[in-house]
């Protein structure tokens, strides 16, 4: 059985950026990307998306992944809800995110964390106890 990564979708694996005719589209972060290519590639990892978002946006998170080929294999959508039951369930070893909260939960029920670091040490004296990426 393969490892299992997840990774949060918003501010983590994807980012909002403004377009030139005052819209907005999404974006990859390329450090979490290719975290995520190379798990899934060289390491024979199994990838899912766990997001806070609800159903009604799980059509822009495909269009995402099929967009850029992401290696996803399933998307989780929360509806709000706390991430851990979801990604237990899935039986990941890994979850990448942004929000600390998640991370603190995640590390309380022994799964392995790694921060997007968005510079959250300066509001958040938490953050700085999670490995970053």
């Amino acid at each position: 059985m393969s490892k299992v990564i997840t990774v949060d979708f918003d501010d983590t694996l994807a980012t909002t950026v403004s377009t030139a005719w005052g819209g907005t589209s999404l974006s990859p972060i390329p450090r979490v990307v290719n975290f995520v290519f190379d798990k899934v590639r060289s390491e024979g990892w199994e990838a899912h998306i766990v997001s806070f978002r609800s159903e009604k946006d799980r059509q822009e998170m495909i269009d995402f992944v099929k967009g850029w080929k992401l290696p996803i294999k399933s998307i989780v959508c929360t509806d709000g809800k706390t991430k851990t039951e979801f990604i237990k369930q899935l039986n990941s070893s890994l979850h990448i995110d942004d929000h600390v909260e998640t991370c603190t939960l995640l590390t309380m029920a022994g799964i392995e964390v790694l921060l997007v670091d968005h510079g959250q040490d300066e509001h958040n004296t938490t953050a700085k106890f999670f490995n970053k990426i």
